[in-house]
């Protein structure tokens, strides 16, 4: 299946707006008139036609909105099949986050744009106000590095959560003021279409998602503290296991530090294993200290499983694996599931302390003579590079990178330049916020 990457979603949207406004434009024979409107910095518009490009352009930008959002509420659903158009949940979240802050610029564009019909009043026009005021403060405070570091997760989701409000809100504005919009079908049908399935997605991730998507309980076994901020959860099913590949990961809520916070994890455990583990570094308020939060017999709900990071779909027979510190816990699945697949694993940590699994990963290596590690200490061997990797043919090799995006972007760019394609290189991404 052909995945939906950024670089081609985001022209995809713009397409086919263009494509539906040219055509009705093309098409349109109606009256609709600037009988008595204004707007915010090019005056009045008195009896003029719908040519006007405050008009044209305005509701453009309106159109553009909606269906970002509609879409951006999709990829809330965490559906499976929204998953793999777009390559994993990972990849999708980015492109969340980034369509989030373009939707906010349209919005803003619009806005300003737009002409505003004086003639009559309707409940609609402070609507849209109400509507453009709370999702700009809702973007801003969702997508904002400043407050994402300083809003604890779960109360940074539930500000996230009602952004969904926002929209319905900021729909019922476009129901209830005059617009070019309803006069042409197509347009009409695709952008309203679409605001009835981002409502309905909203809807289902915000009052249904439990419903349908039953987290799986497990014990926890072991906890164990492995230094340099790093520790391990091992845990066993009290019910049914969940199913998952070398490489995904799942979503863990831990009651006994909140009920309502579900985070992401890499499951650092193979398949096969009758545990599951994760490891974790701390790396904010949940993380920070968590060995010490949980205790053998809690209870943890996992729910998942996630990511295409995996062997079904990344067939090179030769691979480089490359891990940034704690984004070593794919590969620890993954280096047990490589079956004949030459594999070069090195994995950049500052020193050699941190790295916490050499052991395990040795042993890997010395069972299987297509698997070998490498331990990158920084201190002693600065950044890792690819001409330093002993690669003999950078282009018969498939290129797996998780960790630090400084450390992927850097390789990611060293491999361009020796003319490796993008489809040759997967990597899982870090954040989720």
């Amino acid at each position: 299946m052909k995945v939906l990457k950024g670089e081609i979603y985001f022209p995809i949207i713009v397409i086919i707006h263009f494509l539906f406004w040219t055509i009705d434009l093309y098409f349109y024979k109606g009256t609709f008139t600037e009988v008595n409107s204004d707007t915010l910095f090019f005056g009045e518009l008195n009896n003029v036609s719908w040519k006007n490009g405050h008009r044209i352009i305005g509701e453009v930008f309106s159109s553009w909105v909606v269906t970002v959002f509609a879409f951006n509420f999709l990829m809330s659903t965490r559906a499976k099949w929204v998953e793999r158009l777009f390559g994993g949940l990972d990849k999708m979240y980015v492109i969340h986050r980034r369509s989030g802050v373009i939707a906010v610029f349209l919005l803003l564009a619009h806005f300003i744009a737009v002409p505003r019909d004086l003639t009559a009043f309707t409940p609609g026009k402070p609507l849209g106000f109400y509507a453009l005021v709370l999702i700009l403060i809702g973007v801003i405070l969702s997508a904002a590095p400043v407050f994402k570091r300083k809003i604890p997760y779960h109360k940074w989701i539930n500000i996230h959560k009602l952004m969904g409000a926002f929209y319905v809100m900021a729909v019922f504005h476009g129901l209830m003021v005059n617009s070019l919009i309803k006069e042409l079908p197509i347009t009409r049908i695709y952008v309203f279409g679409m605001s009835f399935i981002g409502i309905v997605a909203w809807i289902y991730r915000a009052f249904l998602f439990n419903l349908f998507n039953k987290k799986l309980p497990y014990t926890i076994k072991e906890v164990r503290e492995l230094g340099n901020g790093i520790s391990e959860i091992i845990m066993s099913a009290s019910e049914k296991s969940l199913s998952f590949k070398a490489g995904q990961f799942a979503f863990f809520n831990f009651p006994s530090i909140s009920k309502k916070e579900n985070h992401p994890f890499t499951i650092s455990s193979h398949p096969n294993s009758s545990e599951i583990r994760v490891t974790i570094k701390g790396l904010g308020d949940f993380t920070d200290d968590i060995a010490n939060k949980l205790s053998a017999g809690d209870t943890a709900f996992v729910e998942g499983s996630y990511g295409h990071f995996h062997a079904d779909y990344i067939q090179d027979k030769e691979q480089v694996w490359i891990a940034g510190g704690i984004g070593i816990t794919p590969f620890l699945s993954l280096a047990k599931d490589s079956g004949t697949n030459k594999i070069s694993l090195f994995w950049c940590v500052n020193s050699e302390e941190e790295a916490v699994y050499k052991d395990e990963l040795n042993k890997i290596g010395e069972s299987n003579p297509n698997f070998r590690v490498t331990i990158w200490t920084s201190e002693d061997k600065g950044h890792l590079s690819i001409d330093k990797m002993g690669i003999d043919n950078y282009q018969n090799c498939g290129y797996l990178l998780c960790g630090p995006k400084p450390l992927k972007d850097a390789i990611t760019s060293q491999l361009k330049k020796e003319g490796v394609s993008n489809k040759s290189i997967y990597e899982e991404e870090f954040a989720f916020r």
